[in-house]
């Protein structure tokens, strides 16, 4: 049995009339031969994949590649802390969280 992939899964009323062609009797036409033939596989099943769908695996490597912390960043920062000598700019925060804002709202 043969599955669609059309984004919503399988019907049961694909399924049941898949299953009916497969289990028809033979008509008077037939002979004993053909019914018990097994159905035809097909040749050429194929799944086709848009390019957004590439771009997110590709983008889905590069992700697992990154490395998850910044251990050197880190360190810099700890240190700067530490000594003091850490400063925080105000208005670049400030205007990273408004542009985030935005960027989650709309």
């Amino acid at each position: 049995m043969t599955e669609k992939i059309n984004g919503q899964g399988v019907r049961p009323s694909d399924t049941a009339s898949t299953r009916r062609a497969e289990t028809a009797k033979p008509t008077s036409g037939q002979g004993k031969s053909a019914a018990a033939a097994p159905p035809a596989a097909t040749a050429g099943d194929t799944v086709n994949i848009t390019a957004s769908g590439l771009l997110m695996s590709k983008l889905e490597e590069i992700v697992q590649r990154a490395p998850i912390v910044d251990t050197e960043r880190v360190a810099a920062l700890k240190d700067a802390i530490a000594s003091g000598s850490y400063e925080v700019d105000a208005r670049r925060v400030a205007t990273a969280l408004l542009a985030f804002e935005r960027d989650v709202l709309g």
